[in-house]
């Protein structure tokens, strides 16, 4: 059987026996490693500059600007790629002239296209990162560093957003799969009754 290898060009011989052999034992591979990494990356970031900056002797104007950063690079990233290839979703807010809220969901609509080991790994940070933030923020406050306290809420700020825009946007998607079932399943029972005309 002709294989090829992410790393050349040429085709390579492999036995297929072998070959099929390791495929069953082993555990899917995730199709997007490079989005898991950055869905890790700017969490894993932040969270250990704001822990242990002070050990790096970085001021704290230093940290706030990197913390921060790390952030709104984490908020943008999950946003708008490792929610969209991850677990097939992508949401977004619009502010009207009146200035109302419109939430705009996209959702991928074959749901075999997601990988639900992959979808494990979306949602697992996505959901811990407000928490770790909130006891972050606990923390702050009974140790009376209130400046500390700024960077918290505005890293909680963006780790929330987006998980209520994920929340939000999987109750969504959830919903047009449901009207799309009842949907085919009157169309069938209507196609039937006509056929039995």
């Amino acid at each position: 059987m002709m294989k090829y290898s992410p790393f050349s060009d040429e085709p390579e011989e492999s036995n297929s026996s072998s070959n099929n052999n390791s495929e069953q034992n082993s555990a899917p591979k995730p199709k997007h490693p490079i989005a898991i990494v950055f869905h890790y990356l700017f969490k894993i970031i932040a969270i250990l500059i704001f822990i242990f900056g002070g050990l790096f002797s970085l001021s704290f104007v230093l940290t706030f600007i990197i913390v921060v950063l790390a952030s709104a690079f984490d908020f943008w990233t999950v946003k708008n790629v490792t929610g969209r290839l991850l677990v097939g979703l992508r949401w977004w807010n619009e502010i009207k002239e009146d200035g109302s809220n419109n939430w705009i969901f996209e959702s991928v609509q074959d749901k075999s296209q997601i990988n639900p080991a992959e979808s494990l790994l979306f949602w697992g940070p996505t959901i811990l990162l407000p928490v770790i933030w909130i006891f972050f923020m606990i923390s702050s406050i009974f140790s009376a560093k209130l400046l500390w306290l700024v960077v918290v809420i505005v890293c909680f700020a963006l780790s929330a957003a987006n998980l209520y825009g994920y929340i939000k946007c999987a109750k969504d998607a959830r919903k047009k799969v449901k009207g799309m079932a009842q949907t085919y399943i009157v169309n069938s029972i209507v196609n039937q009754a006509i056929n039995q005309v």
